[in-house]
């Protein structure tokens, strides 16, 4: 299965562990208010083969276990009157391994296929989240991408094991009382009134319990935004006590809306739990107390019905031990399949064809153009279109194995620019141009492999991507040249640490890796800015004129006025306009 292929992309039946993780989507908490309209036992697509085969074997796993209640009462029954059967143990024995063969499979199996849905769903995500555009991706918060690819899965998988054991502690109380109900239909009655009454209880909790677990999540996420904070804010800390002080007294808010959220979420559960263990025994009571004086001709079976009871109390603690997992498996899936639904909103609407990766190269370009486009940034604070940042106008040519500049001042709109060019923003209107041809207002992958990049805020994977034995000798060579090639292992395939550099030697990292994809534009974003004074005279004096020889066509954003020189053309960005400040046109590329 390719990244891009999921159990929901497909057109046959969904996998075993799609439809366990989906029907937790389809089993709504029941309220008081209307516990009859529940569809707790309505799960969807159980017509899966797959699916009926484990509720059988949960069915089997619990006939299995009543069967060992019933042997040992009947061999009770016998050594009350003084005998003993072999067969009774034998069977005994049977039932118990069957039990737990049944017990232990179904748990493995529902748990491995549960995971291996999770897998796909990852798989899934993760291949539509890097077919959104740039846009798209600054339109959600860090938080939301980080619960929906890597934070709801924990808490998920953690679930698992306890929601599928509680299924078949459901499976064996079920049994287990029809076995009650086989002894003694009024020790039933009884054993039932008092199970309706747990039920009842726990439903006027089971809501409360749902809203503060609900609460804890975000608290907790709250709580981690704030502990996140202080670490990349640390100096900043450290040189203010005000700020410092300040901080403290959220971080305290903070963390005491979680203490209190997840107070009443454990004194809630404590509730259900406590109320779970005392219907147990309250069961027991039944028999032992109120069976006799309603029924005398059933007192010498109390002891054999006190035993099934007793024997209801392990389900009925399983049941309740899974409640609390379920509402946090319920509550993670909900958010992943949230997440799925935003990005395949964000998708539709960017009416963007599928990466066309047999389309025509566009390596031997001649001439790159933008003319009259514009780009506006969403702003939170912006009310309307005609208050958010943008840049507009922009009509200006890369012409092939040329240098250009871009300068302007912090805030002018020059990385966005470089964005709009590389096609990682889709334009709101005007043309951008390859040789004359249009380009789509969501660029091809074909135009895109265009751009070798290292932006201002550029990242740095553990390991080189993509760089085969070729590119690999080209990021050594680069390397060395950039006088870093003794930070980094032998064998550059491996990875390696980028938290052990400077910020200087990530940004040579970053200047080898893009030189090592070797494609014919390379974008830089003020990359010297960090680099000594005699590695900047390098970079404009030597490197730039090298790059330009070899046939690159360079796209650099600088402030280094003394080097304007270097550049072939020099543009001027100022709110959102770009002007030309040296260089010309020629009259080719305005035609074009």
């Amino acid at each position: 299965m390719s990244l891009e292929q999921g159990p929901a992309d497909q057109d046959g039946p969904s996998s075993v562990g799609d439809t366990l993780l989906r029907s937790l989507t389809r089993l709504p908490q029941t309220r008081l208010k209307n516990p009859f309209k529940s569809r707790l036992f309505s799960m969807a697509n159980l017509d899966n083969p797959s699916v009926k085969g484990l509720l059988g074997v949960a069915v089997l796993s619990a006939a299995f276990g009543t069967g060992v209640v019933y042997f040992l009462n009947a061999e009770s029954k016998l050594v009350g009157e003084e005998q003993y059967s072999v067969f009774a143990a034998v069977a005994f024995l049977v039932m118990l391994v069957c039990y737990r063969f049944c017990q232990r499979f179904l748990i493995a199996q529902s748990s491995k296929s549960i995971e291996a849905a999770m897998h796909e769903w990852r798989q899934r995500i993760v291949a539509k989240v890097t077919k959104l555009s740039l846009r798209n991706i600054e339109d959600f918060s860090e938080e939301a991408i980080t619960d929906g690819l890597i934070k709801n899965y924990g808490p998920l998988s953690q679930s698992i094991i306890t929601i599928t054991a509680g299924v078949e502690c459901l499976s064996l109380l079920i049994f287990m009382y029809f076995y009650v109900v086989f002894l003694s239909p009024l020790a039933a009655l009884l054993t039932g009134v008092v199970g309706v009454v747990t039920v009842l209880g726990y439903l006027s909790v089971s809501a409360r319990l749902g809203d503060t677990m609900r609460d804890s999540a975000i608290s907790n996420a709250a709580l981690d935004r704030s502990m996140e904070a202080g670490i990349r804010g640390a100096k900043e800390l450290r040189l203010n006590t005000g700020k410092r002080t300040e901080f403290l007294q959220d971080a305290r808010v903070a963390s005491s809306q979680l203490y209190e959220n997840r107070a009443a979420s454990a004194s809630l559960f404590a509730e259900v739990l406590a109320s779970g263990t005392t219907a147990s025994y309250l069961m027991a009571g039944a028999v032992i107390f109120i069976l006799p004086i309603l029924n005398p001709m059933e007192k010498d079976e109390v002891s054999r019905i006190v035993m099934a009871v007793l024997f209801l109390i392990g389900p009925i603690g399983g049941v309740i031990g899974s409640i609390q997992q379920f509402n946090v498996a319920r509550f993670s899936v909900l958010g992943i399949l949230k997440f799925e639904e935003e990005v395949d909103a964000c998708l539709a609407r960017n009416e963007e064809a599928e990466d066309a990766d047999s389309a025509k190269p566009l390596t031997d370009f001649k001439l790159i153009r933008l003319e009259q486009v514009k780009y506006s940034h969403r702003s939170p604070q912006a009310k309307d279109a005609e208050t958010a940042f943008s840049v507009q106008d922009l009509d200006f040519s890369i012409r092939q194995g040329s240098i250009t500049f871009i300068t302007g001042g912090n805030g002018s709109g020059k990385t966005t620019i470089l964005r709009i060019l590389a096609g990682l923003y889709p334009r709101e209107s005007g043309d951008i141009r390859v040789d004359g041809m249009p380009v789509s207002r969501f660029p091809m992958q074909n135009y895109r492999d265009l751009f070798a990049s290292v932006f201002a805020d550029f990242h740095l994977f553990a390991k080189p991507y993509t760089l085969g034995a070729e590119g690999l000798a080209r990021l050594d060579a680069w390397l060395t040249r950039l006088q870093v090639r003794d930070k980094f292992p032998a064998d550059l395939s491996t990875g390696y640490d980028t938290n052990a550099l400077s910020t200087g030697q990530k940004k040579r990292l970053a200047l080898a890796l893009a030189l090592a994809e070797d494609r014919p534009v390379l974008i830089l974003d003020e990359w010297a800015a960090d680099q000594d004074p005699e590695t900047r005279k390098f970079f404009y004096r030597t490197l730039l004129p090298e790059f330009r020889a070899s046939g690159k066509t360079l796209v650099v954003v600088t402030h280094d006025d003394r080097y304007f020189d270097c550049a072939d053309h020099h543009y001027h960005v100022e709110e959102g306009r770009i002007t030309l400040a040296s260089g010309s046109h020629d009259e080719g590329d305005i035609k074009q």
